[in-house]
């Protein structure tokens, strides 16, 4: 019984672990970047000339190869001679809500934190690179790299470096049974909301959201801001992750393999007429 165990066991990690690397990210680059926004004005439309709501605050930037994406940015509401400022807008959604994809998918984790859990690990979706980092990483690259034309991209507007800017990102919100940890730590906000990313931003921020397996079928979302740790006034608007629960099953070679296996066993153990 021993050995059926084990060998089902080690078939289901091999299985599992094919299925996750078939699906690793190829870039170099990170998925997203932090910045701080630096157009002072709306250059057009209903609030145009008015002082850009986002000036100076911190920004979640979707990388999209030759430009970003501002996630959850500031917005004025209402007639512009009264403007109220939101602290999100209409694109506060990843996957992005117009590039139509589903949530991200949450598959077989891998690890000894993540093995038997749902994860956002190796995820194939552009939007599921979850890697974190500067904008001042992408600077200093040579004319027509892909670091320089990302960082310029936008007219240059977030190419503020933020230098020793203390950053943290707070989780607002979360769909019970989301949580998000990371290769050292399972629960990033198990002690509080808020969690500094300094030490993460040495080199890149790389957060596993995940589920256990057996989570109720649905949406998983989390509700997440960047924030100055010293300066409350450069906070970021609010974002959203979305994801939703898939258990990939074992690839059918795999379990047909097992079962072949499986078989051998059995007739090992199986009495001999002979014998008995």
């Amino acid at each position: 019984m021993k050995i059926t165990q084990s060998i089902s066991l080690s078939l289901l990690a091999l299985g599992l672990g094919m299925s996750a690397s078939a699906y690793a990210h190829t870039s170099d680059l990170a998925g997203y970047y932090i910045g701080v926004d630096g157009r002072a004005t709306i250059p057009s439309g209903t609030y145009s000339g008015l002082a850009d709501p986002n000036a100076d605050k911190l920004t979640l930037l979707f990388n999209h190869g030759i430009h970003y994406h501002g996630m959850g940015t500031y917005v004025y509401s209402s007639l512009a001679a009264s403007p109220t400022v939101i602290d999100t807008n209409g694109n506060n959604r990843l996957p992005e809500i117009s590039s139509l994809e589903t949530p991200l998918a949450l598959n077989w984790g891998s690890g000894s934190l993540y093995s038997g859990k749902l994860t956002s690990q190796n995820n194939p979706s552009e939007y599921g690179n979850l890697t974190f980092a500067r904008v001042d990483t992408l600077d200093g690259h040579e004319v027509g790299s892909e670091e320089q034309i990302l960082f310029n991209s936008s007219a240059n507007r977030w190419s503020t470096l933020l230098g020793t800017t203390s950053i943290g990102l707070q989780l607002i919100s979360a769909t019970p049974g989301l949580f998000i940890g990371d290769q050292q730590n399972i629960n990033l906000f198990a002690n509080s909301n808020t969690i500094s990313l300094d030490s993460y931003l040495i080199d890149e921020f790389a957060p596993i959201f995940w589920t256990a397996s057996n989570t109720p079928t649905g949406t998983y979302s989390a509700e997440l801001r960047l924030v100055g740790l010293n300066d409350a006034s450069i906070n970021s608007g609010r974002f959203y992750f979305d994801f939703v629960p898939v258990p990939v099953p074992v690839p059918t070679a795999i379990w047909l393999f097992a079962s072949g296996l499986l078989g051998l066993v059995g007739l090992r153990r199986k009495p001999n007429a002979l014998t008995a």
